[in-house]
């Protein structure tokens, strides 16, 4: 083989290398942008849901608050002195019944919101981490960024379907014991 000829098909390789790298990195930039857009919509889906169960919350704890007074109310109304008489009281009875609903609605809200942040601090995490890939990306090798992707991709498929799920399951809420929240009001009104 002459030596320019081989000159020649050396810089050829090697310039398709380059370009293969060029095409590579505008490839990871373009899919590092998108995962930045998809992470940008999910953090604001995260942000209303957690203002709405905020707010649900608040709402819950707001009946809750106006049925403990009924029943304090209704106590001191018929001197009522302990939890076997309230009970036998239908307005009492009833009050503690839906207090102890209340009480597992909330606790269930508050797993959520719980739920959400982390998301929400990891999908934060996770986009600064791409934004200084995204300025990086040249110095950096494919596998570094198909690695973030993947951690991207994986929250991602973890969160998206939550945000389309009601808050909680009415079938999976923990019930306080209705002479318990009785103790609890009659101790704090004593």
């Amino acid at each position: 083989m002459n030596k320019p000829l081989y000159i020649i098909s050396a810089i050829i390789v090697i310039g398709f290398w380059g370009l293969g790298s060029v095409y590579g990195t505008a490839d990871k930039s373009t899919e590092l942008k998108l995962k930045l857009d998809e992470i940008s919509v999910l953090q604001q889906t995260l942000t209303a849901k957690i203002q709405l169960a905020s707010e649900k919350k608040v709402q819950l704890q707001q009946k809750t608050e106006a049925l403990k007074k009924e029943i304090i109310d209704q106590r001191d109304e018929l001197r009522i002195d302990n939890y076997q008489r309230a009970v036998l009281n239908p307005r009492i009875d009833y009050n503690l019944k839906l207090i102890q609903l209340l009480h597992g609605y909330i606790s269930r809200l508050d797993d959520k919101i719980i739920y959400f942040q982390i998301g929400q601090d990891t999908l934060n995490f996770f986009y600064r981490q791409a934004q200084d890939d995204l300025l990086m990306i040249k110095a950096l090798n494919d596998l570094e960024i198909d690695k973030l992707i993947a951690q991207i991709n994986e929250v991602l498929n973890e969160y998206v379907p939550e945000t389309g799920k009601p808050l909680f399951n009415v079938n999976d809420v923990p019930l306080k014991d209705t002479e318990q929240i009785w103790n609890e009001i009659s101790r704090v009104t004593e």
